[in-house]
């Protein structure tokens, strides 16, 4: 969900796991027996003031609370000097960042588009190995463009073509390719010259990653997160591919349910325990991502 773009860290007290898992804890790390099944955390950086400004305290934040990817908006009125120490100073803590934008009405022609495939580009051409970003992300949306309503194939044929675009400039570049998707994505056919079935598959395969934006604050239940992205957790398993379940922490008013703001941070990571014990052994699990990093560093 994309917006115009700011937790007090807490002290949380430890859940158990199991006999395979360790606990949740104060910095929701998964403390596990084995530390190569931690899940990693990513989480969505908008507000580009915090890598001006707010660098230090940005990046403490997301190191105690064990981040290892940032999906970073571009902001192409910042000069990319801040980006490049971002980065820099990111990879010193194995935080990977990743180029951040989307529209909902973005297609493979409309300029904000182009623009930002170009700068990314250009970017990468001129940073150093410590500066460059590790991967494309896309953000887009086009549930939200009038088109979907009115002319919901031409919109979907748009969409599309901007994500092949999109996959060509990071397969160019040589670095990821990642898309946010709604889990309601496995409901949403097609049929065109891109093929047929439905927008979820279509999207995991060709991308190396998504982001599932399972905005529930269960983790049980038939509207809970759990079963919201069971579809796309097997499918991307068959495809050799990565999907980072989503969670949201903005406070969205009377969808409270979609949120974890009124829950807190210690319910977020219960909730999160219980989606791990079902998909933390699953190969197409990357992790989980937290929405965004302002509301996030505001959770009580």
């Amino acid at each position: 969900m994309k917006i115009v773009k700011g937790f007090i860290c807490g002290i949380i007290a430890l859940f158990v796991l199991g006999s395979q898992l360790g606990v949740i804890g104060m910095n929701n790390k998964v403390h596990a027996i084995d530390d190569s099944t931690l899940p990693e955390y990513s989480t969505w950086l908008w507000d580009t003031v915090k890598i001006v400004n707010e660098r230090e305290a940005t990046l403490t934040f997301l190191e105690e609370k064990q981040v290892k990817h940032v999906y970073l908006q571009i902001n192409r009125n910042i000069n990319a000097t801040y980006y490049k120490e971002f980065i820099s100073e990111a990879a010193k803590m194995n935080i990977k960042v990743y180029a951040l934008d989307g529209d909902p009405n973005w297609g493979p022609t409309t300029k904000g588009f182009t623009n930002f495939l170009n700068w990314v580009t250009t970017y990468q051409q001129s940073a150093g190995v410590n500066e460059k970003f590790v991967g494309i992300h896309l953000d887009i949306e086009p549930y939200l463009s009038p088109l979907w309503t009115s002319n919901y194939k031409a919109a979907v044929n748009k969409y599309q073509n901007a994500l092949i675009a999109a996959s060509k400039t990071a397969k160019s570049l040589g670095i990821s390719f990642a898309v946010d998707i709604p889990f309601w994505f496995d409901e949403m056919n097609f049929k065109n010259k891109h093929g047929k079935g439905n927008l979820a598959q279509w999207t995991i395969g060709l991308t190396d990653e998504v982001s599932i934006m399972a905005y529930r604050d269960k983790a049980v239940g038939p509207n809970g997160i759990i079963e919201l992205v069971k579809y796309e957790m097997n499918l991307a398993n068959t495809l050799n591919k990565k999907v980072n379940i989503a969670v949201e922490t903005m406070n969205l008013g009377n969808d409270g349910f979609l949120t974890f703001y009124e829950e807190g941070q210690a319910e977020m990571n219960t909730q999160l325990e219980l989606v791990l014990n079902s998909y933390g052994n699953y190969p197409s699990f990357n992790g989980f991502s937290i929405h965004h990093v302002g509301s996030w560093m505001e959770l009580k």
